[in-house]
C-alpha cells in the first residue's frame, strides 16, 4: 500500500514495482499519479539498516582465475585444472588454491557464489556492469565514462546516505580512478544519472618504489604508495580563524544561492564546496573521521599484517574508515604499468602462474585474513559485509603463452561477514570452469542481493537528476539463498 509520510527529509525510499502495479489512475487527499510518485520516493532509504551496515569490497581489477582461487578444478585435465593444487578450506568438501591458506580458514563463515556470470567480456564493460547492475550500451574496448550510465553501488549508497550526520565520507574509492595506471579513465564508481555530484569520493595516490616495466607481464614487487585525499591540509597561510571566517561567508553564500535556485553543475560544485569545507573544518579535531587515512597512529604490526603495500594499507583504511561512519568502501586493485610499475593486475594472458603465486595470491591471503581478523576483534564483522570480486573470470584452458585469456561467463564472488550465511557455496560450473550449470548469478541480481543485506529496498525507485524515477537494480533479483 501507498505510505504517505509526513518526513521532511530529502533522502530516498522510492516505490516498489508491485505498488506501481496497483496504481494505475489511482489519486489519494487530490494527489495525482505523478504527485504521489513523488511523495512515495521522498521516504528514506536507510543503508545500514540491515545486517551489513557496511561494506567492503575488495574488486581484483584483471580478471581473477576461479581455478586459481575458490574453486580450483582439480580433476580435470591440467591444460585446464593447471599448475597449482588445492587445500581444503573450514567447511567440508570446499576446496580454495593452495595459495590462499589463510582465506581458506574464513569459508565457515562466508559465502561463497561459483555462478556469478555476464556476457560484457570486457574489462571497462565487465566493470561497468558489476558495479551498475546495467551493461554498457555499446561493448567495446574502453568503454567512455557517461552520464547516462547506471550509477554504481558505491554512488547509490553516496546518495541514499544523505545526511547521514557525520562528515565520515558515506561512499569511498581507493587508491585512484580505475585507469588512473593506465593513464585512462574506466567507468565503474561513478554516479552516471544520479549526476556527478554523487560520485563517491575517490583518492588519489603518489607511487613509491616505481620501476619501468620491460613488458606488461614483468611483475617485479607489489605496488605500493601513498593515499591522498584532496583538500585535506589547511594552507600555511590560513589560520584555523581565518578559515572559519571563510566557512561563515561560504554558508552566507549558500543561502543566497538557494534563492536563486541551482543548476546541476552548481549543484555539484556547491557539494564539493561543501565537502572540502566539512574536511577542513573537521580534519582539525584528533577524533576527525578524516583521520582514518592517516594510518601512522596504528602499529606497525598491524600495518605488517595488512601488508606493507597499495592494496593492504587500503584495506586498512577502508577499515579505519568504517569504524568511523562510512557506508560503502572499495579497495580496487589497479594496473600501473604507465606509472611505475606492478602492471597486470590480474590481467594475466602470460605468465599467469608465475605471477599468481609469488605477486597476486600471496597479497590478497595476507591483506583479506588480516581485514576479516582485524574487524572480528573489534566487533565489526557482525555488522560488516566483506566482498571479494572482480569484473570476470580467466579462460578454462591455459594459453599457448602460459596464461588465462578473458572470462566473463564464470567468475566468483566470496562474501564473508555481515548479512550472508556461514559456510555456503551457491551455484557451480563445469568440470572445465567453462559454463555455470547451477544457479547463475547476474551482476544485477548480485547488487540487488547486496542491497538487500544492507538495508537498501532493492525494488525502489529513486529519481536521476532531471527529475525523473528510475529502479535503483533494474532487471536484478534477490538470491535470498545467500542472505542469512
Amino acid at each position: 500500500m501507498i505510505r504517505v509520510d509526513g518526513h521532511g527529509q530529502a533522502a530516498c525510499d522510492g516505490i516498489r514495482r508491485r505498488e506501481l502495479l496497483r496504481l494505475g489512475g489511482l489519486s489519494l487527499l487530490g494527489m495525482t499519479l505523478p504527485e504521489l510518485l513523488h511523495a512515495e520516493a521522498t521516504l528514506p532509504l536507510r543503508p545500514g539498516k540491515g545486517k551489513a551496515k557496511s561494506v567492503i569490497l575488495l574488486y581484483l581489477f584483471g580478471g581473477p582465475a576461479v581455478q586459481e582461487t575458490f574453486d580450483p578444478k582439480s580433476s580435470a585435465p591440467r591444460e585446464i585444472r593447471g599448475a597449482f593444487g588445492s587445500i581444503p578450506t573450514s567447511v567440508p568438501g570446499v576446496h580454495f588454491c593452495e595459495y590462499l591458506p589463510q582465506m581458506a580458514k574464513w569459508m565457515d563463515r562466508s559465502t561463497l557464489i561459483r555462478s556469478a556470470t555476464h556476457d560484457q567480456n570486457d574489462h571497462s564493460a565487465g566493470m561497468l556492469y558489476t558495479m551498475t547492475g546495467a551493461p554498457a550500451d555499446k561493448l567495446q574496448s574502453l568503454v567512455p565514462v557517461l552520464n547516462t550510465q547506471a550509477p554504481s553501488m558505491n554512488a547509490v549508497v553516496e546518495y541514499l546516505a544523505r545526511p547521514h550526520g557525520s562528515t565520515a565520507p558515506s561512499s569511498v574509492w581507493m587508491p585512484c580512478n580505475p585507469g588512473w595506471g593506465q593513464k585512462i579513465t574506466r567507468p565503474g564508481p561513478f554516479a552516471g544519472w544520479l549526476g556527478r555530484k554523487w560520485d563517491p569520493l575517490v583518492t588519489d595516490v603518489e607511487l613509491r618504489d616505481a620501476y619501468e616495466p620491460k613488458t606488461f607481464y614483468d611483475v617485479q614487487r607489489q605496488a605500493a604508495g601513498n593515499i591522498l585525499v584532496p583538500g585535506t591540509k589547511l594552507p600555511s597561510s590560513i589560520t584555523l580563524d581565518r578559515f572559519n571566517t571563510r566557512r561563515s561567508l561560504a554558508e552566507q553564500l549558500q543561502v543566497q544561492a538557494d534563492r536563486v535556485g541551482n543548476s546541476e553543475a552548481y549543484e555539484r560544485f556547491d557539494a564539493y564546496q561543501k565537502r572540502a569545507l566539512d574536511i577542513l573544518a573537521d580534519n582539525s579535531s584528533r577524533e576527525s573521521a578524516w583521520r582514518a587515512f592517516d594510518l601512522e597512529s596504528e602499529k606497525p604490526a598491524l600495518r605488517d599484517r595488512y601488508g606493507r603495500h597499495l592494496f593492504g594499507e587500503c584495506a586498512l583504511t577502508a577499515r579505519r574508515l568504517v569504524e568511523r561512519g562510512s557506508r560503502f568502501v572499495t579497495v580496487y586493485w589497479e594496473s600501473y604499468d604507465k606509472t611505475g610499475g606492478d602492471p597486470t593486475a590480474w590481467d594475466t594472458h602470460e605468465d599467469h602462474f608465475n605471477i599468481c603465486k609469488n605477486h597476486r595470491l600471496p597479497p590478497l591471503d595476507q591483506t583479506y585474513s588480516a581485514l576479516c581478523e582485524d574487524l572480528q576483534a573489534r566487533g565489526l564483522l557482525d555488522e560488516t559485509l566483506v566482498i571479494v570480486m572482480g569484473e570476470m573470470g580467466r579462460s578454462p584452458k591455459v594459453n599457448g603463452r602460459a596464461g588465462r585469456d578473458h572470462w566473463s561467463y564464470v567468475h566468483n564472488i566470496l562474501m564473508t561477514g555481515a548479512g550472508v550465511k556461514r559456510g555456503y557455496v551457491h551455484g557451480a560450473s563445469d568440470k572445465t570452469g567453462a559454463r555455470v550449470t547451477d544457479k547463475p548469478v547476474g551482476p544485477a541480481d548480485f547488487i540487488a542481493t547486496v542491497y538487500a543485506a544492507m538495508g537498501i529496498d532493492p525494488e525502489a525507485f529513486i529519481e536521476d537528476a532531471g527529475g525523473r524515477l528510475r529502479p535503483i537494480t533494474p532487471g536484478g533479483s534477490v538470491v535470498r539463498e545467500v542472505l542469512a
